[in-house]
């Protein structure tokens, strides 16, 4: 069975499963130079005998430009594919990053935390925070332990994060900076986006990483072996406190967080889940 995974937000990418091993994987940005870049059409050159299609995210009415990239993208799949069955993943963003993460690992059972800027839309708000439970096997086992929205009065970690990011002119999604920028700073109680840019970078990092400890506390109690993933754990000295703080429990962290992993996700969700329905 040949799956291929397609992601078309940012960091496009896909992602051909071949009977459950990855046989390529590979970013838009590669071959079109443009950072970040949602246009995967290059991509489907590089691909044939595609049995199913499975789509985890796309960029859908953040702009005009970008939504006719969307639009462009879903055309040619169906083009260069017509005979593959498709498999829409676009509201199930943490779980797409969860299934990267927890099928790259060698667990059996595992917690996976997903922290990011802003997954699929919930009447709640937009997912930020996510801790499933996880098992291998024939039966799809994914239970939710925790969850966390964006609301309006109540960011979480990653959106703050972008928001330090505009306030020091870089615009959003450049949280490697501001982790960069915090050990010039000092942390600030309260209203730290009035402070400095340098303090705005101190007081997020902190934050962020006392948020992720607390986060490790709660899967610990259901499992000792811990996932890592989505964008926020890109954050090596978050990932590293991590690892001084719980040395008794097993930590895989996802080396492809970020959006482009969650084409290689909904490919692994779709070879483990048959009888999901296509579209």
């Amino acid at each position: 069975m040949r799956i291929l995974g397609v992601n078309l937000s940012n960091n496009g990418s896909i992602c051909l499963l071949n009977d459950g091993e990855i046989e390529l994987y590979l970013e838009a940005e590669r071959l079109t130079k443009k950072k970040r870049d949602s246009d995967c059409t290059k991509l489907f050159e590089l691909v044939k005998d595609i049995d199913k299609v499975a789509i985890s995210d796309a960029c859908w009415n953040q702009n005009k430009k970008k939504t006719l990239i969307t639009t462009k993208n879903i055309s040619t799949i169906k083009k260069k594919f017509p005979n593959a069955e498709r498999y829409d993943f676009r509201d199930r963003h943490h779980l797409t990053h969860a299934a990267c993460g927890f099928y790259n690992s060698e667990f059996e059972e595992a917690a996976v935390i997903v922290v990011d800027s802003s997954g699929s839309n919930f009447e709640e708000g937009d997912e930020c925070e996510t801790i499933f439970h996880v098992k291998r096997g024939r039966r799809f086992h994914w239970k939710v332990l925790h969850k966390r929205y964006n609301t309006v009065d109540n960011y979480g970690i990653g959106l703050q994060f972008d928001l330090v990011s505009e306030k020091c002119k870089w615009g959003r999604m450049e949280a490697g900076k501001v982790m960069g920028l915090a050990p010039y700073g000092e942390y600030i109680e309260g209203q730290y986006l009035a402070s400095s840019n340098e303090n705005a970078a101190a007081t997020i990092q902190k934050d962020w990483e006392d948020r992720a400890v607390e986060l490790v506390k709660i899967a610990a109690k259901k499992c000792s072996n811990i996932v890592l993933t989505g964008g926020c754990f890109l954050n090596v000295v978050v990932n590293y406190k991590l690892l001084k703080e719980f040395p008794d429990l097993n930590f895989y962290v996802d080396p492809i967080a970020f959006d482009g992993g969650t084409a290689i996700g909904a490919a692994y969700i779709l070879h483990n889940n048959p009888k999901i329905k296509s579209y």
